[in-house]
């Protein structure tokens, strides 16, 4: 299965477990963390804010976008912010279904809770349903 984890870069150690574990797994993730700029762990948080929202020739926003049209399916690991929840948008708009496991203290709006197909209580059953082969 062809899968894309939309989610915050404040879960990047979350992303990349779920990523390697799915890939172990023998799934395809399309991993949107390769494009992420590195960001040292000194630099002021306004700065890196500045620099994971700058994207000038669109090439994280494209890659992106098709991901969210062109997977199987859709994760969505919260808590997540705007970014997440766009992606959730398209796939949900282009007709990929979308898989969500909420934070521990996440209560999802209206919108992203009916974007979701199939919302799930723990990591480990959304782990289960993927290796059911479920699409």
């Amino acid at each position: 299965m062809k899968l894309y984890i939309a989610s915050s870069f404040k879960n990047l150690h979350a992303v990349h477990m779920l990523r390697d574990h799915l890939r172990g797994r023998g799934h395809g993730v399309l991993d949107w963390s390769a494009l992420a700029p590195p960001l040292p762990e000194d630099m002021p948080l306004n700065t890196r804010r500045a620099l994971l929202d700058s994207d000038a020739r669109g090439e994280i926003f494209d890659f992106c976008r098709q991901a969210c049209r062109q997977a199987d399916a859709v994760i969505y690991l919260g808590p997540a912010g705007q970014d997440a929840a766009a992606e959730v948008g398209i796939a949900f708009a282009s007709g990929v279904k979308v898989l969500g496991l909420a934070g521990p203290l996440e209560a999802p709006g209206l919108i992203l809770s009916r974007c979701v197909n199939l919302w799930f209580a723990t990591a480990g059953d959304l782990l289960a349903h993927l290796s059911q082969g479920e699409k």
